[in-house]
């Protein structure tokens, strides 16, 4: 990793900006020309451009961003009259005599006559605005990332507090979350001077065929003078609405080569790695970093051309930020290898992409990185005594741990023993010592299936004919086999068939003396038989259609979740039964979807969910921490000891305790019992010395488990799920701020008033937050598939 970042911080860093790609008319944007790095950078030279006006909106300004170097930020107005689409070239900029550019920017000039109008109320006073989605290409192939903006205009007399962000439909598309433009231009339409208001984002079709996103819903908040007695400003809300967008993705070409997976862009791959002196049998820790523009969130990482003699994990990849609303930027790969032989050399890695300007398929290799390696027989001979004992390692986590396989997305609705079924057990067999009484061990337990009354009714009637005529009998058990049994190829059933069809539909049928009193008895044991036999073959059938179905939808679901489809996987998931029957596993894939798909809120909301299905569950607690790490959540602090206990499941503990108890209660009961000298004594005594153990080895377990129930009962959790949201003083989007509450906090929900929840964290800090940013740990109803909430445009959730 440190070549990586000697890359990335050493060096002037130019990049340019601009607030809008898609300007009406007369319009003007905001461009800005931003240099990382610790000097000072030259003056850029304006180009003088046909058709676009360039002017300079400021002397300069210098950005102190924490962590980082400082951003020096020339500041440009861009406006042109010329419909069509132009292209801001590549600037110059000169960093202490070496030359840097910036990357050309495409943008869009269009008729404001096309703008759609549509009304709103405010104040109790209507007024005109426009809405409409603007995409840079209408014709995008499947897979490749295209700009996006939704923009908005409305009277510069509207006064707007809060810019919300919308919320938007789409079908057969990605689109990562829209934010406004911190730039408000100004043009005049109507005959009068509007706002306009940028939302830019990315857009990537999903599938080849009719597409579209929209209709989106914005939520503003206007402020409004009342003059009643004396001044006050009122704050009321108002949604726009911004029609839907279709569009047509084309499939990509075919006979795409060895090696494509959905790359769709143009890109440039480096590779690299901070140790080339190694021991063979050491994993390698390899960066890959990929730059350019295209599908960079739903890349999958390059593959080494050669992997003989190297055993290759999966790589994890750094997520990017509200980068993502850009086209261009760069993803790293973290990619671990390690060689089982000696390697001279890390092979060469391989990135095949198709370019849609030039509509062919490209590859692209990185040079092999040359290897010192010694042999691992070497290093053993060396080392003399035993070895140094080193510290146990820290757990440093860049990324989640994959998503599970599992065979079955629900619990099933039959087990073969209930959760009750110990204490079941322990309380019959004290019955029986009590009462001497083995006749009623297990028999309340079981309920007949009444399919298998059914026939047994039906066979009963046969049984109990009263009359003596043979003849009767046979067409009785007929009728039976033909009512009640599916299958009739069992060669004893074809034979009781074919003796009634014999001797029954004869002219001068016999009455008695046909049959003899054992076969008689032999027939309705064959009778019986096949009734049983048949109703397993139903009940396996039927068992084995669910599996089938359960099967399908596994898979379908991890093919979504494959191709970053990750609504649809979640979909898949939590439509798989009531949420109740849901396993452990499927509440952390679905979680897991949530964090790919950029919501860490709801990936600690559906991790808690699996914890309190399964307490032990490793992986949801590991991805858990990591989230909570990561993002500064706040949570209950426990010492280390209650995370060696969380090693056995709270109903590992709680069981412990119960067989204890059990253990002594049975152990007391069997001397009563039992006579003396009886063997059955002397476990009775190793029972009495083992069960207070258990006992008090279980309770202890139990009453330390770290279990979020002692901060809140369950019913009463709360995860965060939205981002940037902020506790206020009050139900009230202009009251006092109280504390940031990052994605993942826990809480606990003390009431709701209207749009608003007070709640309170495990530091005992109370306030409010809006109900959108927060969901309850255990649903009253079943969820539905989270749609991701967005943060406020000034980073406030008020």
């Amino acid at each position: 990793m440190a070549w990586l970042l000697v890359t990335l911080t050493t060096g002037a860093q130019t990049v340019s900006r601009l607030s809008t790609r898609f300007l009406a008319r007369g319009e003007q944007a905001l461009l800005e020309i931003a240099v990382s790095g610790n000097q000072p950078p030259d003056l850029p030279t304006l180009p003088k451009l046909k058709d676009i006006d360039i002017q300079i909106a400021g002397r300069g300004s210098v950005r102190a961003i924490p962590g980082r170097k400082l951003e020096y930020v020339f500041d440009y107005l861009v406006s042109s009259y010329e419909l069509g689409n132009h292209m801001l070239p590549s600037f110059e900029v000169v960093v202490g005599g070496t030359k840097t550019h910036t990357e050309p920017i495409d943008f869009t000039v269009f008729n404001p006559d096309d703008l759609q109008w549509s009304e709103a109320e405010a104040g109790g006073r209507q007024f005109r605005y426009a809405s409409t989605f603007r995409v840079l290409n209408k014709n995008p192939y499947n897979g490749e990332t295209t700009p996006v903006e939704i923009k908005i205009y409305i009277p510069q007399e509207q006064v707007v507090e809060d810019w919300g962000n919308p919320d938007f439909q789409r079908d057969g598309v990605t689109a990562w979350r829209f934010q406004p433009s911190a730039m408000r231009g100004q043009v005049n339409l109507l005959g009068r001077p509007y706002f306009s208001v940028a939302y830019p984002s990315t857009l990537t079709p999903t599938r080849a065929g009719k597409i579209n996103i929209g209709p989106a819903t914005v939520r503003l908040v206007t402020t409004q003078v009342i003059l009643d007695g004396f001044q006050r400003r009122v704050s009321e809300e108002v949604n726009l609405q911004v029609p839907k967008l279709e569009l047509e993705s084309k499939p990509l070409p075919k006979g795409a080569p060895e090696g494509f997976e959905n790359a769709v862009g143009n890109f440039h791959v480096t590779v690299g790695t901070s140790t080339v002196d190694v021991t063979e049998g050491d994993p390698i820790a390899v960066d890959i970093v990929v730059r350019g523009s295209g599908n960079l969130d739903t890349l999958r990482p390059p593959k080494p051309l050669v992997t003989d003699g190297w055993k290759v994990y999966e790589a994890t990849t750094d997520l990017r930020g509200d980068e993502r609303r850009e086209l261009s930027g760069t993803t790293v790969f973290h990619q671990f290898m390690r060689p089982l032989e000696i390697k001279p050399e890390i092979p060469a890695f391989r990135l095949v992409y198709f370019d849609p300007k030039s509509q062919s398929y490209q590859t692209q290799l990185t040079e092999p990185i040359q290897l010192k390696m010694k042999p691992a027989i070497a290093a053993a001979s060396a080392a003399v005594g035993p070895p140094k004992a080193l510290p146990l390692p820290v757990e440093r986590m860049t990324d989640i741990l994959g998503i599970l396989p599992t065979a079955s997305l629900t619990i099933p609705t039959t087990r073969r023993l209930p959760d009750w079924s110990g204490h079941a057990l322990g309380a019959l067999i004290a019955l029986g010592l009590i009462l001497k009484a083995l006749w009623i061990r297990h028999g309340h337990r079981f309920h007949r299936d009444p399919v298998l009354n059914a026939r047994v009714t039906a066979l009963r009637e046969v049984e109990k004919m009263k009359s003596a005529d043979d003849a009767d009998f046979l067409m009785a058990a007929g009728r039976f086999i033909e009512k009640s049994l599916g299958d009739r190829k069992n060669p004893e059933v074809q034979e009781i068939l074919s003796e009634r069809d014999s001797l029954c539909f004869l002219k001068d049928k016999p009455k008695t003396g046909v049959l003899e009193p054992k076969r008689r008895q032999a027939i309705l044991r064959i009778l019986r038989d096949a009734a049983i036999s048949c109703i397993a073959i139903m009940l396996l059938f039927s068992q084995q259609a669910r599996a089938d179905d359960t099967d399908t939808r596994i898979q379908s679901a991890r093919e979504a979740y494959d191709g970053a489809k990750y609504d649809e996987a979640i979909s898949q998931w939590l439509g798989a039964g009531p949420y109740e029957t849901l396993t452990a596993d499927t509440l952390y894939n679905i979680g897991n979807a949530c964090y790919r798909a950029g919501s860490p809120g709801y990936a600690a909301l559906y991790y808690r969910r699996a914890i309190a299905r399964d307490s032990s569950h490793r992986e949801a607690l590991q991805n858990l921490r990591f989230i909570e790490r990561k993002y500064g959540s706040i949570t209950v602090l426990r010492p280390d000891y209650q995370y060696a206990l969380a090693r056995i499941s709270l109903n590992g503990w709680q069981n412990m305790t119960w067989v204890g108890v059990w253990l002594c209660g049975l152990a007391i009961l069997v001397f009563p019992a039992t006579r003396q000298g009886a063997r059955i004594r002397i476990s009775a005594i190793l029972a009495l010395v083992i069960g207070p153990l258990l006992i008090t080895c279980g309770g202890l377990g139990w009453h330390y488990f770290p279990t979020d129930a002692e901060f809140i009962p369950a019913h009463r959790q709360g995860v965060i799920t939205g981002e940037k949201v902020v506790l206020h003083a009050d139900a009230s989007r202009t009251s006092p701020e109280v504390i940031d509450a990052p994605p993942g906090t826990l809480c606990e929900v003390i009431r709701e008033s209207g749009h608003w929840v007070y709640i309170s964290f495990a530091t005992k800090t109370c306030g409010w937050v809006p109900a959108e940013a927060i969901d309850k740990v255990i649903p009253t109803s079943h969820p539905t598939a989270p749609q991701i909430r967005k943060p406020k445009a000034d980073g406030k959730s008020a």
